[in-house]
């Protein structure tokens, strides 16, 4: 017989005889364990993390110097240490270049290092050398051109490319907006490598549940890559919407709410509210299906219906009211679910 869960509604639909199937209702209780089940198909293997503070948070960043990048270095009072930039020379061409070795030369300092170090700690060693010769000397280090460390971003973004990396801290975020945002065909993960360390990020929650722990920071060598959306993996809404087809899951799945949206929405002339029902083969070998049931009535039930979590293959109909149709329904899906059930089989 049936499985009916537990504060079952009277409007429940009742199963067809002869043919068997479970029943469960939609509530709070059911929509844990559905959802801890549908996560683990999305997710796949457990997420890699980047340790140290090379993930996420801007605070505190500074910008590394490396080979190539150009300094503008200025000593206050003594223009004669101050390369000017002239009318036909910028700031980058007048700048001293940071050499392969990691140094630049400076008068009266000598070979720098800078490589590997900040504009403040190269400020206070030319201060430091440059007090020999000068009293109180006041130098200003700034980056002409930055040249050293570049990231990358491809796959389904609108114009992948190398971007440089600067002193404003670059992030997962504003390397996909400098790159054109994502494109269509973009899924909801994205793959980052850092220092030959895979993380695969999350932007269905970066972007839509704001979650900035999925939003790294950037670093020169590092190499973003947007996956692209798994058009294999589709649901079918049917019944009372205003577009019945196939809706396509990403790889952090669509909720019930999305699927009937991304469907048109009700065919509010003549659906049925609380005859919302998601048909489901459990598991493979399962020879009688699982049929939810979610009877929108309420905010309550909207918020049900927005966090139940659909399945690859899941058929979800709306039926016309009255309710008592669905038994009528029913008997016409059964059939096409042993249907598939046989092809895959076929196929396989």
């Amino acid at each position: 017989m049936p499985t009916i869960g537990k504060n079952h509604s009277p409007r429940l639909a009742k199963p067809v005889p002869g043919r068997e199937y479970t029943l469960i209702p939609i509530t709070y209780n059911t929509l844990a364990k559905n959802n801890v089940v549908s996560n683990r198909m999305y997710s796949g293997k457990k997420k890699s993390v980047v340790a140290g503070k090379r993930a996420t948070g801007t605070g505190g960043y500074k910008y590394v110097i490396g080979a190539q990048d150009i300094l503008s270095i200025t000593v206050w009072d003594h223009p004669e240490l101050t390369i000017p930039a002239g009318e036909f020379r910028d700031a980058s061409s007048a700048g001293h270049k940071v050499g392969e070795n990691g140094k630049f030369f400076f008068p009266f300092a000598g070979e720098v290092q800078a490589k590997g170090r900040t504009t403040n700690e190269i400020r206070k060693e030319l201060e430091r050398k440059l007090a020999k010769f000068i009293t109180k000397p006041q130098v200003g280090v700034a980056i002409a051109s930055y040249r050293s460390q570049k990231s990358s971003i491809s796959g389904e973004i609108t114009k992948p490319g190398v971007f440089a990396i600067n002193d404003t801290p670059q992030t997962v975020r504003s390397l996909i907006a400098a790159a054109g945002g994502l494109t269509k065909d973009a899924s909801g993960s994205a793959l980052l490598v850092q220092q030959n360390k895979k993380t695969r990020i999350d932007l269905a929650s970066l972007y839509r549940g704001g979650n900035n722990a999925q939003n790294y920071v950037i670093r020169g060598g590092d190499a973003l890559h947007i996956l692209k959306k798994n058009t294999s993996k589709k649901v079918f809404v049917m019944g009372e919407v205003r577009t019945a087809g196939s809706v396509s899951l990403d790889e952090f799945g669509l909720t019930l709410a999305e699927a009937i949206n991304e469907a048109g929405s009700f065919n509010e002339e003549t659906a049925d509210p609380t005859g919302v029902f998601v048909v489901r083969q459990q598991n493979y070998n399962d020879k009688k299906p699982t049929v939810y049931q979610l009877q929108i009535t309420s905010v309550h039930s909207m918020v049900l219906a927005e966090r139940f979590k659909l399945r690859p293959r899941d058929i979800v109909y709306v039926t016309a009211t009255p309710i008592v149709r669905w038994n009528r329904v029913i008997s016409r899906i059964l059939p096409s679910i042993t249907s598939i059930d046989n092809f895959k089989s076929i196929t396989q």
